[in-house]
Order: C-alpha cells, then sequence, then structure tokens
C-alpha cells in the first residue's frame, strides 16, 4: 500500500464557482464536465464542492485501487445506502467481510460453465423479439433499439432466474424493474434526497413497485422450499434455473445456505442492475450496426460463415472471433459502468498527489476507454486493436468494461455470452438503419444510455434462419411490440405519453465529444 508523503500536494482541478463549486457543472452535464476538465489538468483532476471529487481516469491508478490496494477503497457509505433501498444488501452494496462471504457463496453460480446451459434461453428469447421484428418490417414500421433491448435483457434474464413462473406477470414485473431503476438514477444525482417515506408520487410508485417485486421473488422462493417449482436437478424437467442454483449455494466457510432476505436481494441485484448494463451495451450495438457499415458486414460475413443459417449455440462463440472483437470494442466506446465510485478508508498516495481518507473518488472508466497514450485513434470504432499483437503491452485496466480486481463484475461470464449470442442472431436475420435526423445523444445516468431512444428501420438480410421455427410469443410481444407501436404515429403518441420509456428521464445530459453525435460517424 502507498503512504501519503508529509506534504504531497492534493491533485489540480477547477475552482469552480463559490461554495458550490463544480456542483452546477456535475448536474448539467458531467461527462463535458469531466472530459474537459481531463484535457486541462490531467489523470488526476480535484473538483470542488459540497461533496468534493477526484476524477481517476490512468490505468495505473485504477489498478492501484481496485486490484492492488482494493481494500482500502470500497463504495462511498452514502453510494450503498441510496443503492440498497432497491435492491438490500447484495454483492453491489456490501463491503469487507460480509461481501467477501457473499463473494464466495454466489461466485460459483456465476462461472462460465454452469452458465452456459442458459445460452439456448438466450438465443430463444432474441429470436422471439425477432419474430416481432419480422412483422414491423414488413409493416414499414420503426423499433426503439434502447426499449427493445431494455425488454429482451429482462426477458432473458427472468427466465434464467425463474424459467417458466416469469411469463405469467411480465408485462408488471418489467414495469416496477424500470421504475426501480429511474428511481435510484433520481436518488444518485439529486441535489436533495428525499428519503422513501415521504409520500411524493415518485417515491410511492417507487414502494408499490419494490413490493411488487418482493411479493414475486419471495413467492417463488416459498414455491422452491416447498419443492413446487422448477427441478433443482438436471435430472428433472430442465437444467436448473439462477434461483435453484443460489439456492443450493452454500457460503464455503460455514457451509450455510442464504436466508430467504439474502436469496431476494442477490436476485433483486440481479433485476435491477443486471440486465441493465445488458441492455444499454446491446442497444449501443445496435446504433453501431448501422454508422459502422463495413465492419458490421465483416462480423456478418462470420456469422454466416460459422452458423450457416441456424441459429447459434455456446459451442459457436470460439468461432466468433471477429463478433467477440466487435462486441469489445462497443464495449469499449460505451462502458456500462461508465464511472465507478470508491472512499479510501485510510490516506494514501496516488500519482504523487495525497488523498485523504474520506475522499469522494470517481473513477473515469469512459475517459479511460478513450486515453490517447493507451488507444491509438480513440473516439474511432476499430475492433482488430483487441488482437493479441495490438493488445500487447497495452495496460490491463486501460480496458474495464466490468471493473477489476476481486470486486470486477461476478456476472461478466453471463453477459459476455448473452452480447455476443444476441449480437450473432441480430446480424443473422437483420440490417438496422437509424431513422434520418434523429438526434443521439449519451446520457449518464446508473449506465450511459441514448438520452432520446435509438429509433431504427428494419431490412431484412438474405440469409435469416427458418421464421416457422421461432414463434413470435417472447417477452416483446408480451410488451407491447406491435406494429402499431412501432410506426412514426406509433412513436409520436408514445412521446406524448410521460410514463412512456420513449421519453427522456427527469436528468438528460448530452456529450458535445460523443464519437458519432446526431447518428454521424467518426472514424
Amino acid at each position: 500500500m502507498n503512504r501519503a508523503r508529509r506534504g504531497a500536494a492534493p491533485p489540480p482541478g477547477p475552482r469552480g464557482l463559490p461554495l458550490l463549486g463544480s456542483a452546477p457543472d456535475f448536474r448539467r452535464d458531467p461527462l463535458e464536465t469531466f472530459t474537459r476538465a481531463w484535457r486541462e489538468y490531467g489523470d488526476l483532476v480535484s473538483f470542488r464542492g459540497p461533496v468534493p471529487v477526484v476524477l481517476v481516469t490512468h490505468p495505473d491508478h485504477l489498478r492501484h485501487i481496485l486490484v492492488d490496494n482494493f481494500a482500502n477503497y470500497p463504495h462511498p457509505d452514502d453510494f450503498n445506502d441510496k443503492v440498497s433501498v432497491s435492491v438490500g444488501r447484495g454483492l453491489v452494496t456490501t463491503e469487507g467481510e460480509e461481501w467477501e462471504r457473499q463473494r464466495g457463496t454466489v461466485a460459483p453460480s456465476f462461472r462460465r460453465e454452469p452458465l452456459e446451459r442458459f445460452a439456448e434461453v438466450m438465443v430463444d428469447s432474441t429470436e422471439r423479439m425477432l419474430d416481432g421484428w419480422e412483422r414491423v418490417a414488413r409493416a414499414g414500421g420503426e423499433i426503439d433499439a434502447r426499449t427493445e433491448m431494455q425488454s429482451l435483457t429482462l426477458d432473458i434474464l427472468a427466465r434464467c432466474l425463474f424459467r417458466a413462473d416469469w411469463s405469467v406477470d411480465a408485462r408488471a414485473l418489467g414495469e416496477a424493474v424500470r421504475v426501480q431503476l429511474e428511481h435510484l438514477n433520481g436518488k444518485l444525482t439529486a441535489v436533495v434526497d428525499l428519503p422513501e417515506w415521504v409520500p411524493t408520487r415518485r417515491n410511492r410508485q417507487f414502494t408499490a413497485a419494490r413490493t411488487l417485486l418482493d411479493e414475486t421473488v419471495y413467492r417463488l422462493i416459498a414455491e422452491r422450499r416447498r419443492g413446487s417449482g422448477p427441478p433443482d436437478t438436471p435430472d428433472g424437467d430442465g437444467p436448473p434455473d439462477l434461483l435453484s442454483m443460489l439456492m443450493r449455494a452454500t457460503d464455503p466457510v460455514t457451509g450455510a445456505s442464504m436466508t430467504d432476505r439474502q436469496l431476494r436481494d442477490q436476485v433483486m441485484t440481479l433485476f435491477v442492475a443486471g440486465h441493465e448494463t445488458a441492455a444499454a451495451t446491446l442497444s449501443w450495438i445496435c446504433y453501431l450496426m448501422s454508422v459502422q457499415p463495413a465492419e458490421t458486414e465483416r462480423a456478418r460475413a462470420e456469422v454466416r460463415e460459422v452458423l450457416g443459417g441456424r441459429p447459434p449455440t455456446k459451442d459457436d462463440l470460439p468461432r466468433l472471433k471477429y463478433l467477440k472483437m466487435f462486441v469489445q470494442e462497443a464495449l469499449r466506446l460505451y462502458p456500462p459502468l461508465w464511472q465507478v465510485p470508491r472512499m479510501p478508508l485510510r490516506d494514501d498516495e496516488i500519482g504523487g498527489h495525497h488523498i485523504p481518507a474520506g475522499t469522494f473518488l470517481l473513477l473515469g472508466i469512459h475517459l479511460t476507454h478513450r486515453h490517447p497514450d493507451f488507444w491509438e485513434n480513440p473516439e474511432g470504432f476499430d475492433p482488430e486493436r483487441f488482437t493479441r499483437e495490438r493488445s500487447a503491452g497495452r495496460p490491463r485496466c486501460a480496458y474495464l468494461p466490468y471493473a477489476a480486481g476481486p470486486r470486477d463484475c461476478a456476472g461478466m461470464a453471463f453477459a459476455t455470452m448473452e452480447l455476443t449470442l444476441v449480437t450473432a442472431s441480430l446480424l443473422q436475420r437483420f440490417h438496422l438503419d437509424l431513422v434520418p435526423g434523429h438526434p443521439i445523444v449519451t446520457q449518464p445516468d446508473i449506465t450511459l444510455r441514448a438520452k432520446y431512444g435509438i429509433p431504427m428501420t428494419l431490412r431484412r438480410t438474405d440469409s435469416g434462419t427458418d421464421l416457422a421455427a421461432h414463434p413470435g410469443t417472447g417477452l416483446a410481444t408480451d410488451l407491447g411490440t406491435d406494429t402499431e407501436r412501432h410506426t412514426p404515429a406509433g412513436r409520436q403518441a408514445a412521446a406524448a405519453d410521460p410514463q412512456s420509456e420513449a421519453v427522456c428521464p427527469v436528468r438528460a445530459t448530452a456529450h458535445p465529444h460523443h464519437p458519432h453525435q446526431g447518428g454521424t460517424a467518426t472514424r
């Protein structure tokens, strides 16, 4: 561990306004504020304000915080307290020994081998969604990639968690998860964060959504306890779902299984955080499929050669080498964890600067992924930068789509498989074209999302799979993915509804350094 030298100076940074410092700039546009300060002051930037913040972007500094000295850098208590109102005390919101016990209990269920059994579910859900797109394409309608990917990833996650139990309550539970996410976005960016017992409209909606999810999850846990749910072993009618796997998981030290409350908190963590990160990434992949035609067609040709028109399987993943790099490059430009909060327990020194205990650190993953010292043409889209030859010598923490170190994303293998299989299915059946003139603006909330959605038109490829083999009965249909909703008139009607997912949330910020602002690609 580094020890702070006596007299070491704090990092440089903008003075900001009296008392408020840079707080108004954070509210107005955090991405632009961080980018401007990074370019002016370097890899460690100190921002003044009611809550002083230090921005960290250099891979060596990130390695020190996340890997070499991770025990000194937990999440800030305020972050954990805010997020826990929704997800409870799961992997994201616990620290120290409690986190270590949870990680040791949960991690075996998320290793690559046991997760491969869910590949078929991922592909089946995607094919059902694409069957709905067939009807939209024939009618000349549009889809919004952001909302489609949110519905798809929620369907995949729920089916993997609960198997068949999900479909009965899909519409209501999908809306409840959306309300949870919007509430957490609001809490994490609010100047004044009112507690949930204050009866505001937003708090009432949040409480009702949390109650619905709790009732559903606890009911499914009770069914498993009674043995009336899906089978616990692969010897029954299909493989176990994630809930059953978590229920069988035991603490590696004590041998204890998780309580109902602990199971609920892990499931809610997956629901609220897990599916949103995948949805955001897949929506940007859809966007890149329109604005990067050469790379997209190369990936499509590989999919065509490897699959030959059949749906993808887990066994195809090692052969989809260029597609893997395509997905890696999408994660570089649009990391779902675009910033990560940490707070040192003890004084430390980073890059020659004094970091006092209790300093609020923001790890600027979005900027690290664009650091010109480690990425050639950092704003361009170049999947081949991830070849073995071009990756040689690049610092490990220059690329952190799932964070790094002991607290990296436990669901990394699940997410990687999901992103690759879904993208292969999309490439196999459709060309995606952005609706002309629609602004594509990044919105930095919990994840990087498209502020105004990503409306797209659809063109069938000449290598699609047999439509008759995939009846369109998935969650996308259950949540209203029909022809009427995807026409221009339908999108206008949705935009007029304040509860519609197409309406941009309360805090919306544009990123002026976005590499493809307004739908124009920059290589």
